[in-house]
């Protein structure tokens, strides 16, 4: 009983800490913990909690494990085996959202782990750091965008527009870290046939992603997540066992210690210091900002203000990479990362192009004086 605790507490540790840290603001600035409900946003987690069930349906069937064996007879080189799963998740993030396209990818390069025999632990860090990239194209690549989208009436094309240089900036370094960080050497499959796929709750899953993404879209997630867990749970019910609820606990203690944090008089006393009517200032301010409550909230908060979509756009964007926290994607990655150390191995690539890709849009930005 007691090593089963430990077990949970250790492969919960930043859930732990994070709930701990919720208590502590909450003693601090005298918020009963009554109001933690209220902090959360709960359309958020119940996206995250069906795209989880479905996404382990779809593994539980076999298809990643029959779909990783054709890609590894296909690609026999690790640094084309890495391009190619880094821009498929890229290309997916644009119009699927990047939690969405992680949830697909990753489980795929998990598959192919095993039937390689290799670590790819550095390719889910780069399928993280892709997804914020490519995300950032479209204003339905994640939820930043969709707010700044919404909130200004912004026109589909001239969203993508205004993203395309920012984008071309992050995907022209991805492209340059993948090709340096991982070698043109050989990869062989240990394995010389495929599992048996379920095709019954294969269908039944992809029926159902495709109706929850339908629902994303036109804002009915939260009515049609009843109906997915209902489905599942007449198809397997065994596939709830197997899904890792750990990431919604996670998910939602993060809400609540942004919120916490954002009614600290510090940091009301630094917004208020802060001139965003500079673009510089704004930008950076989108960048930085992110590090410490993630770019989503970020967003939410240079919104109240300024109404430089733009500049708002390429600093929560730029600021996804950089630390763990910065974007819901990179937690949700490294979620399926088991790989001892896994957020220092994050941070060593993800900060440099944080870095790099800051200092390329700051130049774009004087240069073309936005």
């Amino acid at each position: 009983m007691v090593n089963n605790i430990r077990s949970v507490l250790k492969g919960n540790l930043l859930t732990v800490l994070l709930l701990a840290a919720a208590l502590g603001l909450a003693r601090f600035l005298h918020q009963p913990l009554s109001q933690f409900p209220s902090m959360v946003d709960w359309k958020t987690i119940s996206t995250l909690s069906g795209l989880i069930l479905i996404t382990t349906g779809i593994k539980e069937s076999g298809l990643f494990y029959l779909a990783a064996y054709r890609i590894s007879q296909k690609i026999d080189n690790e640094r084309l085996l890495a391009l190619f799963l880094v821009f498929l998740a890229a290309v997916l993030s644009m119009f699927l959202t990047n939690d969405i396209a992680l949830f697909i990818v990753v489980p795929l390069t998990l598959t192919l782990q095993q039937i390689v025999k290799g670590d790819y632990s550095k390719i889910i860090i780069f399928e993280a750091i892709a997804v914020n990239a490519g995300s950032s194209l479209t204003p339905i690549g994640n939820p930043q965008n969709i707010f700044l989208w919404h909130q200004w009436g912004i026109p589909f094309f001239g969203f993508v527009r205004e993203m395309l240089p920012l984008v071309a900036i992050m995907a022209g370094w991805l492209l340059a870290m993948v090709i340096i960080c991982f070698p043109s050497r050989q990869i062989r499959a240990a394995n010389n046939h495929s599992n048996a796929v379920d095709r019954g709750l294969f269908t039944v899953s992809a029926i159902l992603l495709i109706s929850f993404i339908y629902s994303i879209e036109t804002g009915y997630e939260t009515y049609f997540l009843p109906m997915v867990f209902l489905v599942m749970l007449v198809t397997r019910k065994d596939i709830f066992l197997k899904c890792d609820w750990g990431l919604i606990l996670l998910f939602i203690a993060i809400f609540i210690d942004i919120d916490l944090i954002c009614h600290l008089k510090p940091v009301n006393h630094l917004l208020a210091m802060l001139d965003f009517k500079d673009p510089r200032v704004l930008f950076l301010s989108g960048a930085f900002f992110s590090q410490a409550i993630s770019n989503v909230p970020s967003s939410i908060l240079l919104a109240k203000h300024s109404s430089n979509f733009e500049i708002i756009a390429y600093g929560v964007n730029i600021g996804g990479n950089g630390l763990l926290i910065s974007s819901f994607a990179n937690l949700i990655a490294m979620r399926f990362c088991h790989k001892k150390y896994k957020c220092l191995s994050f941070h060593i690539y993800s900060l440099p192009y944080f870095i790099i890709t800051l200092v390329s849009c700051w130049y774009l930005l004087i240069q073309t004086g936005m």
